[in-house]
């Protein structure tokens, strides 16, 4: 009976205009806020990286002095100028140039993954939504139907009641149960315009209820093992992780490179003059162009380089254990997942079972109120035993989908085709 009123309606809703659950994922995404915030500090680190490929260009200074004094200089003059420029490059530091680079670039992976995270968390926020306004207005329906059942049986007993076929209690009995009915259908709606105001929130747009598409049921079978590698290949939280652990590995090189010495080449060229002008050479100075191999090796800066060498290698070992505890949340999470959806698609079993026994029970109790061979308790504990049946197989049915959802939000991987 409950099929044959819940399928027309499905029907009907898809009549009007459809808004499907990936369009409403794919609206959420373009307008997020959170997603541009990590778009922006992706971007950051792009420009963070191509400052480190400075060190492997030369460096370039043009240099201009001009003096003026009351006393004569070494060449009879009060004033003297010189314009000069030099380019510098650097041979070798260690290598350090070369692993900082590396180090920003892995950040910037890192970052890739950290954006791609931030996506799968507001794509599960999506979903979630959607399907609470699903599972909402099935809901509100069954609430309908149960209001409407007691507004009948209530007819029918003000009539025993005028004949004298029930005592008034029996009428205030059936009274009660439609004010609490009432109740609940005004709950339900209130709560599906919640979701749906939560669903609006996401996609930046108006939504109606009635124009969502109901989501195809799969009932997939899943290998906890074959899961939990696909989570481990493709989550981004581990994917971020391993690029940042192996950004620090670059670190812990560049930061060895400060105990090698430092050689840089060196060119330089000056023009003098005897004022600002650069004119009047008394023939003292000549322009003068020079080439130099400077090598520096520090042997004692207070050990700077050894602690920091030290600091390096222990932020590593953090991160390494942020991920050991990554792994065995998401581990549990896994699992719980799983015996949820498990859960869910054996109490949907049940409840397809206890709701066709819910209808045989509510018809046979009719009939025998009709046939006033049934009290009014009996008949309304039927009434209320059909409700919470169809209610039952509302609840597991989106709990199977919500349950799919959660575990394609761990393994990061579809695991059904709508």
């Amino acid at each position: 009976m409950f099929h044959k009123i819940l399928l027309p309606l499905i029907s009907l809703l898809q009549l009007s205009y459809a808004l499907t659950l990936q369009e409403a994922i794919e609206l959420t995404l373009n307008a997020n806020h959170s997603i541009k915030e990590q778009e922006y500090l992706l971007k950051e680190m792009q420009y963070s990286y191509q400052k480190n490929q400075s060190p492997f260009y030369p460096s370039i200074n043009v240099n201009y002095t001009t003096n003026q004094s009351n006393h004569l200089n070494q060449r009879g003059k009060k004033s003297s100028g010189s314009f000069g420029s030099d380019i510098q490059y650097n041979l070798f530091n260690g290598l350090s140039d070369i692993f900082t680079l590396s180090s920003s670039y892995t950040l910037y992976q890192a970052q890739e993954h950290q954006l791609q995270s931030i996506k799968e968390d507001i794509i599960l926020q999506v979903k979630t939504a959607y399907i609470n306004v699903l599972r909402q207005s099935q809901n509100v329906l069954i609430a309908e139907q149960s209001k409407a059942l007691l507004e009948e049986q209530r007819r029918e007993n003000a009539e025993f009641y005028k004949v004298g076929l029930i005592p008034k209690n029996d009428l205030l009995k059936v009274e009660v149960e439609l004010k609490n009915a009432t109740q609940t259908l005004l709950s339900a709606k209130s709560d599906l315009a919640y979701f749906t105001k939560t669903l609006e929130h996401y996609t930046r747009i108006n939504i109606n209820p009635k124009e969502l598409i109901e989501l195809k049921l799969h009932k997939p079978k899943f290998n906890p093992n074959a899961l939990q590698n696909l989570m481990y290949q493709k989550r981004s939280e581990l994917l971020y992780l391993d690029k940042v652990i192996q950004s620090k590995d670059y670190l812990i090189k560049s930061n060895k490179g400060n105990f090698l010495p430092d050689i840089d080449l060196i060119g330089k060229y000056t023009n003098y003059g005897d004022n600002y002008r650069l004119i009047g050479k008394n023939g003292t100075y000549k322009e003068e162009t020079s080439l130099e191999l400077q090598v520096n090796l520090n042997l004692f800066n207070g050990f700077k380089d050894k602690y920091l060498l030290e600091s390096s290698k222990i932020n590593k070992l953090a991160f390494q254990s942020q991920r050991i505890t990554l792994i065995e949340n998401l581990d549990l999470q896994l699992f719980k997942s799983l015996e949820v959806y498990n859960l869910a698609l054996n109490a949907y079993e049940i409840s397809l079972v206890a709701l066709q026994q819910a209808e045989e029970n509510y018809r046979i109790s009719q009939n025998r109120y009709k046939a006033r061979i049934e009290s009014t308790s009996n008949f309304l504990d039927a009434e209320l035993l059909l409700t919470k049946a169809r209610s039952n197989v509302i609840l597991n049915r989106y709990g199977i989908i919500q349950a799919i959802a959660e575990i394609e939000r761990i393994t990061q991987t579809p695991q059904v085709q709508e």
